[in-house]
């Protein structure tokens, strides 16, 4: 039985989506010639930071889905509020790297080899990296998890 989502519900995981989209087209795309001056050092520390950025964030978010989730109209705003929060946060961080969300994703694709050198060489840095991805994919996961159950028990009010 398919779980019916919300509008809102959905647009607000279409947004995590393209971020988790980001982290992935750092690992799997080919978009063509770099812009970016950044080395792969700096690139790998830039990774880390936005992660880590990421992180309180999204627990945040969990916390205002969890305090909001009988109030929709303040839920929204809470986490529009929160998404305008991350992504002011996560631009002045690619600014202090000296580039830009664009450019960041396309270093990867055009450094891949680079990358994955620096990392097999620092595999200290790999394993944050991974480490801090897979917290990420899991406080994601538990925030998909509530916004179904809210849209879930919304549907069902409204079918009574």
């Amino acid at each position: 039985m398919k779980k019916r989502v919300s509008k809102k519900n959905s647009k607000f995981s279409s947004f995590r989506k393209q971020i988790f989209v980001i982290i992935a087209l750092i690992h799997f795309l080919d978009l063509g010639p770099v812009f970016a001056e950044i080395s792969v050092n700096s690139y790998c520390h830039l990774t880390i930071q936005t992660l880590q950025q990421q992180l309180p964030i999204t627990q945040e978010i969990i916390a205002i889905v969890k305090q909001y989730q009988n109030y929709p109209l303040i839920l929204e705003d809470q986490l529009r509020l929160k998404r305008v929060q991350l992504e002011d946060a996560r631009l002045a961080l690619y600014e202090s790297f000296g580039t830009n969300a664009d450019e960041y994703v396309a270093y990867m694709s055009a450094n891949r080899r680079k990358v994955e050198a620096y990392l097999d060489a620092n595999p200290d840095i790999r394993q944050q990296i991974e480490d801090l991805s897979i917290q990420l994919k899991q406080l994601m996961a538990q925030e998909d998890e509530l916004m179904e159950l809210m849209a879930v028990q919304k549907n069902t009010l409204l079918l009574k």
